[in-house]
């Protein structure tokens, strides 16, 4: 029996699945989950203002989703998402964690009366330019 020191012994050798597995499952935290929908339903009161690169994803969503009614699923997140790429870059590279945001976001703009007539009103516009 050799009595010279594993090298190996002590080091943490993280499981590759388990780090597949855990990232699927995150989660932004509540309070920067707060703040995304706060920046969202702003960004959202003044469509004149909105980057035009925005505008024309968020035009495409329209095109996809015409006649279609302004609701959580499918619209509202889809339309989320588009706005989401741009507010936050580093989402758009985690479809599975965009997609969850997303729909948070969309749940709680449509829930909040005054962000639901606005987010209505953006998608009744938007529906018009992209007819």
């Amino acid at each position: 029996m050799s009595s010279a020191p594993d090298p190996e012994r002590g080091k943490h050798r993280p499981h590759r699945d388990q780090q597949t597995a855990s990232e699927s499952s995150a989660e932004l935290p509540p309070d920067m989950l707060r703040d995304v929908v706060a920046e969202t339903s702003a960004r959202l009161a003044t469509p004149e203002n909105l980057d035009p690169a925005l505008r024309a994803a968020m035009l495409e969503v329209a095109r996809r989703f015409a006649g279609q009614p302004m609701t959580v699923d499918p619209a509202g997140t889809a339309l989320l998402e588009a706005v989401l790429r741009f507010q936050i870059p580093a989402l758009a590279g985690r479809g599975a964690l965009l997609s969850r945001t997303a729909r948070v976001v969309a749940t709680s703009l449509l829930t909040d009366p005054l962000a639901r007539l606005r987010v209505e009103h953006l998608w009744a516009t938007l529906a018009e330019e992209a007819a």
